[in-house]
């Protein structure tokens, strides 16, 4: 399974990250799950140095992402711990959060949890985008189920075997 790519191979042409990316510049980015930096990398090839937090559980993960790939150097600040602990945490306001995290090889359940989906609604500015990667198999029309109860709108845009769900407050 690919979990990150190299921005100099050019992903905005390769795998669901395009799809997970915003239209217009983030003023404040939340990265939930940063693998090898695609995304944090994504964001500032298209919109230039922006403010983006990362949150990464492992790492052994941060450590690769650090010496094998390209994070931004400006505006970037990387949180070693859980991602979940630190939604609930967390004062944002975000208006751009990308949930993007693997564990044991699967999606965590919690992602689609009623109270997580909320919380990332609260921290989330009204205009805000929330965009979550998961994968199109058995549970995947309860997961758009449970996103429809908290958010107003969500559109999915389908990658291979991801689904990115783009959920909008309003």
């Amino acid at each position: 399974m690919v979990q990150s790519v190299a921005v100099a191979a050019d992903p905005l042409r390769f795998g669901y990250w395009p799809a997970m990316l915003p239209d217009t510049r983030p003023r404040h980015a939340l990265l939930l799950g940063l693998g090898g930096g695609t995304i944090a990398g994504l964001l500032v090839r298209r919109f230039g140095p922006l403010p983006i937090t990362a949150v990464e559980k492992n790492p052994l993960v941060v450590e690769l992402a650090r010496q094998e790939f390209e994070l931004p150097t400006r505006d970037f600040t990387l949180v070693v711990g859980d991602a979940f602990d630190f939604v609930f945490e967390a004062e944002g306001p975000f208006d751009y959060v990308a949930v993007d995290l693997f564990e044991n090889g699967g999606i965590p359940g919690k992602i689609f949890s009623h109270p997580f989906l909320r919380r990332l609604k609260t921290i989330s500015t009204a205009s805000g985008l929330v965009a979550i990667n998961f994968f199109k198999d058995r549970r995947a029309s309860n997961h758009l189920r449970r996103l429809e109860q908290v958010f107003s709108r969500v559109q999915t845009l389908t990658s291979g075997k991801n689904l990115i769900a783009l959920c909008r407050s309003h």
